[in-house]
């Protein structure tokens, strides 16, 4: 057996179960979807956010002396900030259907406990009348973790009752929708009392509220390990480790998605404030962990443009436009590159190498992004990050793709010779059979005359 035999069947042994446990979550099932069924809020926005946002002076004047720029950060604020809002229902709704449960009811209770935990603050007004509002703040990025919570928590506590049988049974001449509607009437008294009581057990602690108590107590500490760009560059670094043995990176990611929904709303509203972006560093590292997905795959295809073999020559033509989109598939398999012993080193350290050379230069460098704009994840890598950070941004992601292209270039090359060298002696023995063939003929046509 060789080695990468002994290397794969040992980490299967090990990660094997934690792949599979993962993956069978309903918990983290519904937290990925949860993020999912936002992405209509995060993308349909984008289109305002990259035109209201341009890198160009001129048209921002432009847009502020006719009145839209206000206008559209506005809107911006009333969507990606408020991400908290629309998560909570989100995972609610996920974990609920998953469940085999109404997930309507789930995403309403998830929503509605969510809001009842937001503290009350009183304002005076010019006139010295008290005005009490909600602090919206918590339906941002100081809420996402309470909202992480929430979510799993009351979706579960849901299936739970209604299991139990806690229904409000009507008489069947009542029309199904009401029923429906009524039926977990039980439910929800029980569930926003537990709500309730949780809320006022946290006046009696130092905190206040549930949002400052979690948030302090264990998303801080979550996120001054996990949100930081030497943490996402190991993750990206295990995740290509799984991929290459076959294991979807997903089961890595899924568990690093809360603290990434963290980082982004956090930079949004500081942005819209005119502060200075919190998580500004990962999200700079983080545009050299993935070019053209997992593996960094976009470095591989632009090594295939020294091929001499034919087959890769033509894996080229598939190859290249379809990682120009982020879809990297066909040379994942087409190569192929997981189980390849060849590509082991540049697909799972390449992370690595691009996160820490970018890192070190942050010191030096003067970036500024803007992390209004989201785009859909079929947009070339070179597009997003030049409306993201401007020149700047893109000759970063330049970088990580040249350090990728580099990294890839040898390897490619020794397997590019293998496969030359394998066409010619196909090749050889073709024109030997043909030979042969050709004797044949010519010694039967011998024979006959």
């Amino acid at each position: 057996m060789s080695f990468f035999d002994k290397f794969q069947a040992g980490l299967e042994k090990i990660v094997g179960p934690f792949a599979t446990m993962v993956a069978q979550s309903k918990h983290i099932t519904a937290l990925t979807e949860g993020f999912m069924l936002t992405m209509p809020v995060t993308l349909g926005v984008a289109i305002i956010a990259v035109l209201s946002n341009l890198p160009i002076p001129a048209w921002i004047d432009l847009l502020k002396d006719i009145g839209i720029y206000d206008l559209s950060q506005d809107v911006i604020s009333l969507t990606l900030s408020l991400l908290a809002i629309y998560v909570v229902g989100a995972i609610g709704y996920s974990y609920t259907k998953n469940a085999g449960k109404n997930g309507m009811h789930g995403a309403v209770l998830c929503t509605a406990s969510f809001i009842m935990l937001i503290p009350i603050q009183i304002f005076n007004n010019e006139a010295g009348i008290g005005i009490k509002t909600i602090a919206l703040s918590y339906l941002g990025s100081d809420g996402i973790f309470v909202a992480l919570v929430v979510g799993l928590v009351i979706s579960s506590l849901y299936c739970w009752l209604m299991d139990k049988n806690l229904v409000l049974k009507l008489p069947e001449a009542v029309p199904p929708m009401v029923s429906q509607s009524l039926a977990p009437t039980f439910v929800s008294m029980i569930i926003f009392f537990v709500v309730f009581m949780v809320k006022y057990a946290c006046t009696f602690t130092s905190y206040g509220d549930v949002f400052l108590l979690l948030t302090g107590v264990i998303g801080k500490p979550i996120t001054a390990f996990g949100a930081t760009p030497i943490a996402m560059i190991m993750v990206f670094t295990l995740m290509n480790l799984f991929w290459f043995f076959g294991i979807h990176p997903n089961t890595i990611l899924m568990c690093y998605l809360p603290i990434l929904s963290m980082t982004g709303p956090a930079n949004t509203e500081a942005f819209l404030n005119g502060e200075t972006l919190p998580y500004l560093a990962i999200s700079i590292v983080g545009t050299v962990l993935q070019i053209g997905g997992a593996g960094n795959t976009f470095g591989l295809c632009i090594a295939t443009f020294f091929a001499k073999s034919e087959k890769y020559k033509a894996l080229r033509k598939v190859v290249i436009p379809a990682n120009l989109f982020n879809i990297n598939e066909p040379i994942l398999f087409g190569f192929p590159l997981m189980l390849n012993p060849i590509y082991f080193i540049p697909m799972v350290f390449s992370p690595l190498v691009s996160g820490f050379v970018v890192l070190a230069l942050l010191p030096i460098l003067d970036i500024s992004i803007n992390p209004t704009i989201s785009m859909p994840w079929v947009t070339p890598g070179f597009v997003s990050v030049f409306f993201t950070g401007g020149i700047s941004l893109l000759l970063i992601w330049l970088l990580g793709l040249a350090i990728h292209f580099i990294m890839y270039l040898p390897f490619f090359m020794m397997d590019d010779r293998k496969e030359l060298q394998a066409e010619r002696k196909y090749q050889e023995e073709s024109e030997a059979v043909e030979q042969v063939n050709e004797i044949k003929e010519v010694s039967e046509k011998t024979v006959v005359s």
